[in-house]
């Protein structure tokens, strides 16, 4: 439980740095968006408190006008801006703050060529030496705003304005601390909150778990004795009173009664089905009754002692299985299902005059083999069998799947047949009421 709680907190951790990277991301995001716009409407206020200044018609003006030059100063030494120019339509820098770029020429940018031709305001990110930027007293990534505007005389021009790139990526980094604590804040509590739930949670399903798991072995002991009970009703009575008979019908041949010799022949074949019919309900018992004790004597023994009650059909079983002394006890009880399940199926169909039980464990798995050589039968027939109502093979294969492990069938007319388990040996499965049938 400690791990899965440890689990669900790292994925949660994981989770919680992906959302504040992605946070921070489109705050950052934000606020260079931010400030790009702020800078422009900067520049629309100022240009339009330029445009009674401008006059194309006079050219580069040495010492411009007085209002003008106040303007600029103080934008350039209060504000973010860092240059401040007047260009032409051509490109040709009419007038600027910094005399040394004055009359300098150079093809307007794509960006600056739509707001002379939309008369709508416009930015880019330029760096050094980016064509249709002029650099001035600013050699870094300036921002770079164009406002179209007209002098005294109605002729168009464009109002360049130049800001430090860094001071719209400060503004950025403020805008993600103002949010940062909020936003982390929330996603560290949410982390802390989920963490005591998942812990409950997984304990209250723990406590299912177990409940149920103790309400299953409870009907698991209810049902194997109540099994034991029949078997022992069925042994002390059915058995012993068809094995009187048996007894009994020897004793009226022995004594030559009936001398009319279809009596005889009538006798003889009733003792031999009543002899029969004890060997087929002493093999029942053997499925119905479980082993005792929980395989705590491993499951060698307990193979040891199906052999000997199948053996009693004329069967002789062959058990190898000395890797099958210490194996825990919810694998031990898989495989001898498994085997109770398929001896059950060599006596009633195979034919067989031999079975081998090998039993081998290698990298934390049993196997489990039974090889017979009986009648065998067409693997393609499987299916008719499971729809016709026998469904051992199949219940025992779900179990094993359920467990981790395998259920292989091969099998060929008058080949014989090969049953092959495999149960992992740190299996939990839980215990199944009743054998398989």
């Amino acid at each position: 439980m400690a791990t899965s709680v440890a689990w669900f907190a790292c994925a949660g951790l994981v989770v919680t740095l992906a959302l504040a990277l992605l946070t921070g991301v489109l705050a950052r995001r934000a606020g260079l968006d931010q400030g790009t716009r702020a800078f422009e409407s900067l520049a629309r206020v100022t240009a339009a408190t330029l445009t009674p200044a401008l006059d194309s018609a006079r050219g580069v003006q040495p010492d411009p006008p007085a209002d003008l030059r106040t303007h600029v100063r103080a934008l350039v030494t209060a504000g973010p801006v860092v240059a401040v120019r007047v260009r032409t339509a051509d490109g040709r820098i009419l007038w600027a703050d910094d005399r040394s770029v004055a009359g300098r020429a150079a093809p307007l940018p794509d960006a600056a060529q739509m707001a002379l031709e939309t008369g709508s305001v416009t930015s880019l990110v330029a760096d050094p030496g980016d064509p249709g930027v002029v650099e001035g007293r600013s050699s870094g990534r300036v921002l770079v705003a164009w406002v179209r505007v007209e002098d005294v005389h109605g002729t168009p021009l464009l109002v360049e304005f130049h800001e430090s790139y860094s001071e719209v990526t400060d503004l950025a980094q403020r805008t993600w601390r103002r949010f940062a604590p909020a936003a982390l804040g929330a996603l560290t509590l949410l982390q802390v909150i989920q963490v005591p739930l998942a812990w409950r949670l997984a304990s209250r399903l723990r406590r299912s778990q177990q409940s149920e798991d103790a309400l299953l072995q409870a009907a698991v002991d209810a049902s194997d004795a109540e099994r034991r009970r029949i078997a022992g009703d069925v042994h002390d009575h059915v058995v012993q009173d068809l094995t009187g008979l048996a007894y009994e019908l020897d004793a009226a041949q022995m004594r030559g009664r009936p001398r009319n010799p279809e009596d005889a022949e009538l006798l003889e074949r009733t003792a031999t089905a009543v002899r029969r019919s004890v060997e087929d309900l002493r093999t029942l018992l053997v499925a119905l009754i479980p082993a005792r004790g929980g395989f705590r004597g491993g499951l060698l023994p307990a193979l040891q002692l199906l052999a000997q009650e199948v053996g009693r059909s004329g069967t002789r079983v062959t058990v190898r299985a000395d890797a099958a002394r210490d194996l825990p006890g919810p694998t031990a009880a898989l495989l001898y299902r498994c085997a109770q399940e398929a001896l059950r199926n060599v006596t009633a169909h195979s034919r067989a005059t031999s079975v081998e039980v090998a039993v081998t464990r290698d990298e934390g798995v049993a196997t489990m083999s039974i090889e017979d050589d009986g009648q065998g039968f067409d693997e393609a027939r499987l299916a008719e069998r499971l729809a016709a109502g026998h469904v051992g093979l199949r219940a025992l294969g779900e179990l094993l799947v359920d467990a981790g492990g395998s259920l292989t069938l091969t099998s060929a007319p008058g080949q014989g047949t090969r049953l092959v388990a495999t149960v992992p040996l740190s299996t939990t499965v839980r215990p199944t009421v009743g054998a398989t049938r």
